[in-house]
């Protein structure tokens, strides 16, 4: 059965059966309403055996209530797909940190990794060797420049200490 854009705004803009006795809308087949909801006759049927549809007689459906009924079925669902899309977002978020959690354990699987307290221990015994290389600066101008005075070292002294003090703050 085919029907025309005036013929369906008629029906859909009817009254409904509480409001107006005796002006009930059309009664169809799963087969024509399904071709007004764009799905097949068998998920009408489905969709009758839910309660989401309203039946008559088992198998045959009020044409406007089953329209407004499904209208309201697909825009309960779109709404459940707003929570789903913040739970996938949430799913894509945990995907991204396991995902960055197995990459850094390759990374140290493969060596590519080095743990922090590893390299401050390295730093800290390369850093005790640079101070002590500078701290023994004076003592070694003062056995290749004999000339100078232990006043003179004195003063290479504390100014390496100083540069050595200043850097250790900074």
């Amino acid at each position: 059965m085919s029907y025309t854009l005036e013929q369906i705004e008629e029906i859909l803009e009817a009254p409904d059966e509480d409001d107006a006795p005796g002006e009930a809308s059309p009664v169809v087949s799963a087969g024509e309403l399904g071709e007004w909801l764009g799905i097949a006759p068998n998920r009408i049927h489905a969709l009758g055996r839910d309660g989401i549809l309203p039946r008559v007689d088992g198998t045959r459906y009020p044409l406007r209530a089953a329209v407004l009924a499904y209208c309201e079925h697909a825009r309960s669902l779109a709404r459940g797909k707003q929570v789903d899309a913040e739970l996938a977002a949430e799913k894509l978020r945990l995907a991204k940190a396991n995902a960055e959690k197995a990459e850094t354990a390759n990374a140290k699987a493969r060596a590519e990794l080095i743990p922090a307290a590893e390299v401050e221990r390295e730093w800290a015994a390369v850093l005790r060797g640079v101070r002590a290389a500078m701290l023994a600066v004076p003592s070694r101008v003062a056995q290749t420049a004999g000339h100078l005075t232990p006043h003179d070292i004195a003063a290479i002294d504390r100014e390496v200490r100083d540069a050595l003090e200043e850097t250790a703050h900074d």
